[in-house]
């Protein structure tokens, strides 16, 4: 999170809800104090609708849930 906070050349956060130290939910709100105009992909393995639901309201700007293909990645960050 450090380095997102100081690069300004990051553009998009592609994250996962499951991470090894925490939960996606926590960096997503942390990216949204010090980067709020940082677009914000969740990728994860949760995809019930409220796992969706709650990922956008918590600021994330598109959900894609597991499985998924890559060009469609692709195509909806591009998007």
């Amino acid at each position: 999170l450090t380095t997102v906070a100081q690069r300004a050349d990051i553009a998009l956060v592609l994250l996962d809800m499951i991470l090894p130290d925490t939960h996606g939910l926590q960096v997503l709100q942390q990216l949204q104090r010090t980067r709020p105009e940082l677009p914000v992909v969740m990728l994860s393995g949760l995809g019930s609708e409220s796992d969706v639901v709650v990922g956008l309201e918590m600021g994330a700007d598109d959900y894609i849930a597991k499985p998924f293909s890559s060009r469609v990645v692709v195509a909806r960050v591009k998007a």
